[in-house]
């Protein structure tokens, strides 16, 4: 599979997410189903998490947002948001934080090519690509947490 020509063609978090569990489970043979993703307003130092035991993945709302707006194109955004789901994803598996870090910087350098921007997120930290992060204020007030419909489609079934 062609993953950068899949990552750049992909439209929603879905589609990213699809080509994280395909990538996981080519390199690890490893998978799992049934995730939810919320969108919250979480501190700046914080991108993502996963709490042990949910189904459900919690992205930063406002550093998506920010990333999104300071990004230079698709690619870059794409890029972004499959490193951050693929840590996350990776923490569902029960794998631990510093396993973690290895593996992301193992498995995105096993499908993109080398000057590709996930492998430069992977391989550093997201403030280090990205400097004015750390300058993004916080919320006057929090938004409410928004889940992400259509997602993690392949383990949903029909029922009728």
């Amino acid at each position: 599979m062609d993953y950068t020509a899949k990552l750049d063609e992909a439209k929603t978090f879905d589609d990213v997410y699809r080509l994280v569990k395909q990538a996981v489970q080519e390199k690890l043979g490893l998978r799992r189903a049934g995730m939810g993703l919320i969108l919250a307003d979480l501190p700046n130092n914080l991108a993502a998490f996963h709490e042990i035991g949910s189904n459900s993945i919690v992205l930063n709302k406002i550093l998506l947002n920010a990333v999104s707006a300071i990004s230079k194109s698709k690619r870059e955004l794409n890029s972004y948001v499959f490193v951050v789901l693929l840590h996350e994803y990776l923490h569902t598996l029960g794998i631990d934080e510093y396993a973690t870090r290895e593996l992301v910087k193992d498995i995105v350098s096993s499908f993109f090519p080398a000057e590709h921007i996930a492998v430069k997120l992977a391989a550093t930290s997201l403030y280090d690509v990205y400097p004015q992060l750390r300058n993004i204020p916080a919320p006057a007030r929090n938004s409410e947490p928004e889940l992400v419909k259509d997602f993690d489609t392949d383990s949903t079934s029909y029922i009728g």
